[in-house]
């Protein structure tokens, strides 16, 4: 129980390693990179390379939101090896 008098608990502060390592064990993060990396190796070959403008953007942000649904075991599985190899983290 804490009285008035008791001094406030300090706030840890977040420095980069935290940050890095935050990043490093989030499931989005590795969610994100492997919608990036489907994006890249298929929307070449899902849009012909005749094509200019905006449809190669759009498809290759629709690979990378596909992508990223159907990653979350995956990102999930990397991220439980990731804690195991860390877990002072």
């Amino acid at each position: 129980m804490t009285t008035p008098n008791d001094p406030a608990p300090k706030k840890k502060r977040m420095t980069l390693v935290d940050l890095f390592f935050h990043i490093l064990l989030s499931d989005d993060t590795w969610r994100i990179v492997i919608g990036v990396a489907l994006a890249v190796i298929l929307a070449p070959h899902l849009l012909p390379l005749d094509r200019t403008g905006m449809g190669i953007y759009v498809m290759f942000i629709t690979a990378v939101v596909v992508g990223w649904a159907v990653s979350k075991v995956p990102s999930q599985w990397i991220v439980r090896q990731l804690r195991l190899l860390l877990p002072d983290r």
